[in-house]
């Protein structure tokens, strides 16, 4: 804007280097109040949408007294009411006038905001309807601006790259050549679930899970984490968007903002004391915001509940090993286990190319828009066949694993759907672009079914090992070998006052006294830095509804045992079945 151009309404005017309003007296005689020696106005409104809520700035330009521009400065509302803003950049030679007239400077700035612009900003990724439409939202959109927080710089799409059938083959290539298909297979999958999870969290079936890659130093897991990443922007291992060094709350918020994407958590190593505490905390709460979709209910200063901002992505993990947190964290995620040499470096490094420059995410933009074609014209019917298709596919899941004698937990079922979504509509994809034939397309299919169920097996043995029975029958046989508990012969009444024994033995049972022996498994877990949380009642009720306790006549979950000449309430455990879990 020039300064000729800048007007003001009434009762506001410019008069001799001064902005200010005029006032009459009863007579009808004019006076001029003075507000400022400078000349603000409104260039630009900008709204700022959160996925949650949405907050006002300002970019204010102004002029000096003599006409001439100042920088202009976008402030926050509250900043802006508080009309202490202009001294730093402007300097104290533009002074407002000392008469109380600060709100009459900001309703005169208002009025100029009639003939301002007006622009949305979104701090968020992923889809949302504007103006009735669709829009796949990321960094780097001409039509709408993007700007996300923290280390999420690299995030971005190429839309203006044209695809070619080429290109997407190198998609396939992708699959194949790089590591074994047991790794790449599941990641391409789960990338390409990522810009699906809004209409399935409408559906009611969003993906729940993590995908956990371990690996030695030198494995190469944060480089082929980055790499998947890139159908997403251009990363490497040095900008991945989070790490375990972050705090749990950051983690978990970036999550809410990287929605309809997938991010990377780098480097779960803990060493010992407190930082291995600390990073085994932050799992457990990532890989809960993850798993449950939920997040804590919180009350705002006028005691309204506020939104909560739970992971609205889905995440890959990066880890040394596996971490130790129980039935219910390892619930929660799928391993993807990666071997020194796994990893083909020449072909690591030609897909790197590929990635930093700009194909992965154009072939990631392309698919968006494939989907915004085929499938949003109708989000309802698009919506309810995500649902049914889901179920149907929960039935043939079940009926493959009852043929091969697999149990599987609904969970775990689960997971194997949604990310078989993810491959199907990625194959889908690939065939609509006339890239691979519909017979390619179902082998593929077939093939990922396969991997699929290894690595369900897999999974559910892990989940197993870290069923609190497991664990609790594996530290008492620890225990025994140890010499930390004894028991005592069932028949030998005579030696009952031994100080570490814990129950009676005979050839068939362990007779155990329940809160003895729950009370040293668990001193053992702490020892050995491990969780063991579940109570006596809890492990009783466990351990009957897996059959590996004896119940009394009367159902109950111990038994009245005579030893010697008394009876006593024991946790009576086959030692056949004892020892077979605890050899597994």
């Amino acid at each position: 804007m020039k300064f000729e151009e800048l007007h003001y309404p009434e009762p506001y005017d410019m008069q001799d280097g001064y902005l200010g309003y005029w006032t009459y007296n009863h007579k009808g005689d004019a006076k001029f109040n003075r507000i400022c020696n400078f000349f603000p106005y409104v260039e630009l409104q900008i709204i700022i949408d959160d996925g949650i809520n949405r907050r006002a700035q300002v970019k204010i330009g102004a002029f000096s007294s003599e006409g001439m521009p100042l920088k202009s400065l976008t402030v926050s509302d509250q900043q802006f009411v508080a009309m202490d803003w202009h001294r730093a950049e402007w300097g104290y030679e533009n002074n407002i006038e000392s008469n109380n007239v600060k709100d009459k400077l900001r309703h005169a700035i208002q009025c100029t905001a009639k003939h301002s612009e007006k622009t949305f900003v979104y701090e968020t990724t992923g889809w949302k309807k504007i103006d009735g439409e669709w829009c796949y939202l990321m960094p780097g959109d001409e039509a709408h601006t993007v700007s996300l927080s923290g280390r999420c710089d690299s995030y971005g799409m190429d839309r203006r790259r044209d695809i070619t059938t080429g290109d997407l083959l190198n998609m396939t290539g992708l699959l194949y050549q790089v590591a074994p298909k047991e790794i790449m297979f599941p990641l391409i999958a789960f990338a390409f679930l990522s810009p699906l999870n809004t209409f399935l969290r409408k559906a009611r079936c969003e993906p729940k899970t993590i995908l956990m890659l371990t690996g030695k130093t030198g494995a190469k897991k944060s480089t082929l984490a980055a790499l998947v990443l890139s159908f997403f922007g251009r990363f490497s291992t040095a900008d991945l968007p989070s790490s375990f060094r972050d705090t749990s709350n950051s983690i978990v918020k970036q999550g809410f903002y990287l929605k309809d994407v997938l991010t990377c958590i780098d480097d779960f190593h803990p060493s010992a004391g407190r930082d291995e505490k600390e990073m085994k905390e932050k799992m457990q709460t990532v890989l809960r915001a993850y798993g449950n979709r939920t997040g804590r209910g919180r009350l705002n200063s006028k005691a309204e509940l506020m939104k909560d901002c739970t992971p609205q992505g889905n995440a890959i993990i990066t880890a040394e090993f596996l971490p130790d947190v129980g039935e219910s964290g390892t619930a929660r995620y799928l391993c993807l286990d990666l071997k020194q040499g796994d990893v083909n470096n020449a072909e690591l490094t030609k897909y790197q190319h590929f990635a930093s420059d700009g194909l992965l995410s154009a072939v990631m933009f392309r698919y968006t828009e494939w989907i915004k074609e085929k499938h949003l014209a109708d989000e309802e019917r698009f919506v309810k066949g995500l649902a049914a298709m889901f179920e149907s596919r929960r039935t043939v899941i079940q009926k493959r694993a009852e043929k091969e004698n697999v149990t599987l937990r609904d969970r775990l079922i689960d997971d194997l759907i949604t990310l078989s979504f993810g491959f199907g509509f990625f194959t889908d994809f690939l065939k609509n672009m006339d890239v691979i034939t519909p017979d390619t397309a179902a082998g593929m299919n077939r093939e990922f079914e396969t991997i699929l169920f290894s690595l369900a097996e897999k999974q559910q043995k892990k989940t197993e090992e870290d069923q609190p029975t497991h664990v609790f029958l594996k530290k008492l046989f620890s225990l025994l070998d140890s010499d930390r508990i004894t028991l005592t012969p069932k028949d030998r009444p005579e030696i009952l006052g031994r100080e570490n024994s814990v129950g009676y033995e005979d050839a068939e049972c362990f007779y155990l006294d329940t809160s003895l022996v729950h009370k040293e498994v668990r001193r053992l877990c702490v020892d050995q830095g491990e969780s063991f949380s579940i109570t006596e009642k809890g492990l009783l009720s466990a351990l009957a509804n897996e059959k590996l306790l004896l119940k009394d006549a009367d159902g109950r979950n111990t038994r009245q045992i005579r030893i010697g000449n008394t009876k006593r309430r024991l946790l009576v455990i086959p030692k056949e079945t004892a020892r077979r879990i605890a050899e597994e």
